[in-house]
């Protein structure tokens, strides 16, 4: 069966092609009557819009781009922290009438492989996501630069036609710092992610900040790289444990780092939060039902989604959302901190 189109329902209508056109397309010179008949008639002959032909016409194809860099093989898109933010992006594209194209690539182009842009440009993209660009990408000039809207998540990437939607990872850090030293910790060691990521530098900086604020000397010996993975921080408990003397509470910049150093702290005979107190970082739903519960700032994992939407949304359709926006993280005390023991 031949596909409808406009001239078919227009010639059944009795009406020209230009009318079925304005009415399907919710324009107010048609006369409710005509419209209803002409919708009807489009549903009668089961009429799908060509949406090619339409992008040539209105220059918007109605599609957006992700990239989700840095995801190994495998991964698929449930984990436990970029699953929530790409849930808020398709709500919210769904709720403006955009599809989401998802980019294969999972590393930047090499030299002589087409660029982001590039690719994006291939497939007709009115804007396109970020998430996980690391800063020696040899990419992010280009799209600092670009020509159409991109939205970053987590990297403060700002340019003309570029936004960065995040979270206060300063504070959200320093909040977890304070806490520990609040309760009396004094040696508190800190298990980042990795140097290229942006977030491990502004998270560090928020560490650094609460320890000169309650007065404690910061130790670059108490600070570890555990990749934004359980098994990286299993591995750099056992170095922080081994190596710095008298630590009695950990920050780690990650929810998934925290259960490899609660891990690795039950391996090496230590009870939590007795012998250690852990603070991790995201609010990833495993991170209420560990034993004990996981103490961890939260992010709005599923706002951030959506508001990167809304950002691009706007910006595509000739609106002028800021260039950053920042959402507040907010500390969670569960089971895994206390004061430290006496015996420590």
């Amino acid at each position: 069966m031949e596909r409808a189109t406009l001239k078919d329902i227009a010639a059944k209508a009795k009406v020209s092609i230009t009318a079925v056109s304005r009415a399907l397309n919710g324009y107010d010179d048609i006369g409710e009557e005509t419209r209803n008949r002409i919708i009807e008639i489009a549903r009668e002959l089961n009429y799908q819009p060509n949406f090619a032909a339409r992008s040539l016409v209105t220059q918007r194809s109605g599609v957006m781009g992700l990239f989700v860099l840095g995801r190994v093989k495998g991964e698929g898109f449930s984990h436990p922290f970029s699953g929530q933010i790409i849930t808020g992006i398709l709500d919210e594209l769904t709720s403006s009438e955009y599809d989401l194209m998802v980019f294969s690539a999972t590393r930047p182009p090499a030299e002589g492989e087409p660029s982001y842009l590039d690719l994006c440009r291939r497939r007709s993209v009115e804007g396109a996501f970020f998430m996980g660009l690391r800063l020696d990408d040899p990419w992010l000039p280009s799209l600092k630069s670009s020509s159409f809207p991109i939205a970053v998540l987590d990297m403060a990437l700002m340019g003309r036609n570029t936004h960065s939607i995040g979270i206060d990872n300063v504070a959200g850090a320093y909040d977890a710092v304070r806490h520990l030293a609040d309760l009396g910790h004094s040696r508190i060691g800190f298990i980042n992610g990795y140097s290229e990521a942006m977030v491990s530098h502004e998270r560090l900086q928020g560490y650094k900040a609460a320890l000169l604020d309650r007065g404690l000397e910061y130790d670059p010996s108490l600070v570890a790289l555990g990749d934004f993975t359980s098994e990286g921080a299993e591995r750099a408990l056992r170095e922080l444990m081994q190596c710095a003397d008298g630590v009695t509470a950990v920050f780690c910049a990650s929810d998934l780092m925290a259960t490899g150093a609660m891990k690795a702290a039950s391996d090496m005979g230590l009870a939590i939060p007795r012998d250690l107190s852990i603070v991790g970082f995201d609010d990833i739903d495993l991170a209420s039902v560990t034993n004990p519960p996981l103490t961890t700032v939260s992010q709005p994992r599923y706002e951030l989604g959506e508001t990167a939407g809304r950002v691009l949304v706007d910006a595509c359709s000739g609106l002028k959302p800021p260039s950053r926006v920042l959402l507040k993280a907010t500390l969670v005390v569960r089971g895994t901190t206390c004061p430290p023991c006496s015996g420590r």
